[in-house]
């Protein structure tokens, strides 16, 4: 193993770390401001927002991690302009999915387990004659299952679907490679 590939594979986790504890925390504060501040139903709507956002982050991931170069390659022969953005992509795609699918991904999974908590206790303080262990289940319950649903439902589509979820995400990704003038 060279020493470039050493020294990234031991860096790589400390940059995620940091990263991940600084939007976390600033996801955090965000979510809960929100769903300490509006009703009920609303709040609802925010974590189902954050889920999805968690379920596309994970089916983005998995995109990455199960397509090939080959007909990027050849797009890019043809001079397609996605095609060099979608081939630096895929050559970093074990950065992108961990990205999406586990810093996104799993963000949103904690961020909306966290402010499903937040709803939980509001719900408990307005029925009085229910324990708060009750409502904190069901919600937690809830949250977990339509996740895990949600994320098998993508994982199937990711893989199904890896080319032309590749192929949308290098399209908007073009601005950003400097050498992606084709």
């Amino acid at each position: 193993m060279s020493k470039q590939i050493k020294k990234r594979s031991w860096l790589w986790p400390i940059k995620i770390f940091i990263f991940t504890l600084i939007i976390t925390a600033g996801i955090s504060v965000v979510t809960e401001t929100l769903t300490n501040n509006l009703s009920v139903i609303a709040a609802v709507f925010i974590i189902l927002f954050i889920m999805l956002i968690g379920i596309t982050a994970d089916v983005i991931g998995i995109a990455f991690a199960t397509c090939e170069q080959k007909p990027f390659v050849s797009m890019a022969s043809k001079k397609i302009k996605k095609a060099k953005s979608a081939i630096r992509l895929l050559q970093n795609a074990d950065i992108v999915s961990n990205i999406c699918g586990d810093v996104i991904g799993d963000i949103c999974g904690i961020v909306s387990g966290a402010a499903g908590a937040t709803i939980a206790i509001k719900l408990a303080l307005s029925a009085h004659d229910t324990p708060e262990m009750v409502f904190t289940i069901a919600v937690s319950s809830i949250i977990a299952a339509l996740t895990v649903a949600g994320k098998a439902a993508g994982k199937t589509i990711a893989i199904k679907n890896n080319k032309q979820i590749v192929s949308f995400i290098a399209y908007f990704s073009v601005p950003f490679f400097k050498d992606s003038k084709s």
